[in-house]
């Protein structure tokens, strides 16, 4: 049977992924939690398919993969893996497009209304007990910006520009 390793479930949330879809693809699977540089060329020496979300895999990693077939990173971007290695022994890379897209726009205008209402600086000024010793109980060191009425730029039109 086809050995098929995922290299670092740990860096998967338990709420983000089934397994159970793999274990009906006929494959002998090896779930790690993590893998260290010394302990990955063991764990992909005879693995034709790679699954991992952050374990580096460069050319010195991917010769030790003899059947490799099959690379996919469980996230969106493969700077982590050599793609040119990884054509060069004829295997196929792909990621998970799509994945986490309303988590990082939520995220955006997360941070424009932090920076926007300069909520960090208020936080910091709280904590130090600026407002309370404020002459009239009022804190008004930092401008709030609206954001109402303003243009938002986005740079790329990709599936997160335009979800944003």
């Amino acid at each position: 049977m086809k050995k098929a390793v995922f290299l670092d479930l740990a860096t998967i949330g338990p709420d983000e992924l089934s397994l159970s879809p793999l274990e009906d693809l006929p494959l002998s699977w090896e779930y790690h939690r993590s893998t260290s540089p010394v302990e990955l060329p063991g764990r992909i020496k005879d693995a034709e398919i790679i699954v991992t979300n952050k374990c580096r895999l460069n050319i010195g990693e991917l010769l030790h993969a003899s059947q490799l077939k099959y690379i996919c990173t469980a996230a969106t971007g493969f700077n982590h893996i050599d793609v040119d290695a990884a054509k060069a022994k004829d295997a196929v890379v792909s990621n998970v497009r799509g994945y986490a897209t309303s988590s990082v726009v939520q995220h955006v205008y997360a941070l424009i209304l932090t920076l926007s209402t300069k909520l960090r600086e208020y936080n910091s000024a709280v904590r130090n007990g600026d407002w309370q010793h404020s002459e009239n109980f009022c804190l008004l060191n930092f401008p709030i910006e609206e954001v109402s009425g303003k243009t938002l730029g986005i740079i790329g039109y990709g599936t997160l520009g335009q979800a944003v």
